[in-house]
């Protein structure tokens, strides 16, 4: 048992060696692009707030594929709860597409927001939904086509969707 122990630690040490100054590094981000406000509200109470932190927390750490599903997942919750809260009650179950159509009809978001939200949404969906091989939204396939490893196309894609978390959070800073 002792000696599980330790290598667990051994390992445990050698990985934050390794990682820190990149963690630092996208943490550093993160605090750039945050909403400069005293408070921070979840109109999707208390699983928004968790999917938030995670979605972060995740990017922090580089657990980017993490990072992409929990951000969608924290928009999605938040723009249900915001229509839901307007009177909304026919959007409950609705899917992101929907909400994302009824948040610009709304004046909620404006086109631009709109465009880059869905972006975010097509970064998700070969992560979420199967995709047959040679699909031209995989990650294999992009890797092809941007000449990119898979890994920083990843990466990218993550910055995208926090980008477009925070800037979702930031339009209900208080």
């Amino acid at each position: 048992m002792t000696n599980s122990i330790s290598t667990a630690e051994e390992w445990l040490t050698r990985e934050d060696d390794i990682c820190r100054q990149d963690r630092l590094a996208r943490l550093n981000w993160i605090a750039s692009k945050s909403p400069d406000t005293e408070y921070w509200t979840f109109p999707g109470g208390l699983i928004s707030t968790y999917l938030f932190e995670e979605a972060r927390y995740c990017f922090v750490y580089g657990q980017f594929l993490a990072t992409i599903v929990l951000g969608l997942s924290y928009i999605e919750h938040t723009l249900a709860s915001l229509l839901y809260m307007s009177g909304r009650r026919d959007l409950a179950r609705a899917n992101i597409s929907t909400l994302l159509k009824e948040a610009l009809n709304c004046g909620w978001i404006e086109q631009a927001e709109f465009d880059n939200l869905q972006h975010a949404r097509k970064i998700r969906n070969p992560i979420t939904h199967f995709r047959r091989p040679g699909y031209d939204d995989t990650i294999e396939y992009r890797t092809v086509r941007e000449n990119e490893l898979p890994y920083t196309i990843i990466e990218e894609d993550a910055r995208h969707v926090m980008k477009t978390v925070l800037h979702l959070l930031g339009k209900n800073a208080a």
